[in-house]
């Protein structure tokens, strides 16, 4: 899979004069701003550490499909972290 998302890591920092939230980025040694968001703050830390919980979750659905071969209790946990990949990629399942 090839990244389409601006890849991490994202910053959050919030406006002292509005409350709302902005996602900042660090791209070839410049530095960007990605969104504006007016939301919660819990929603604003999610939406910040997306790139971070893709990748983490890429690098461990391997291992843990191999520690979880050929067992039914894990088989669900998997389908929900490939669903989640999938939802994030938005890639078509």
């Amino acid at each position: 899979m090839t990244t389409q998302h601006t890849p991490g890591p994202w910053e959050l920092r919030q406006s002292t004069r509005h409350g709302y939230w902005f996602i900042d980025y660090e791209q070839g040694g410049e530095g960007y701003t990605l969104t504006k968001l007016n939301c919660e703050e819990a929603d604003a830390h999610l939406i910040a550490a997306a790139p971070d919980l893709l990748e983490a979750l890429e690098a461990l659905l391997p291992i843990a499909a191999r520690v979880i071969q050929g067992t039914t209790d894990g088989q669900p946990m998997l389908r929900q972290a490939r669903s989640a990949i999938t939802k994030a990629t938005g890639e078509q399942p």
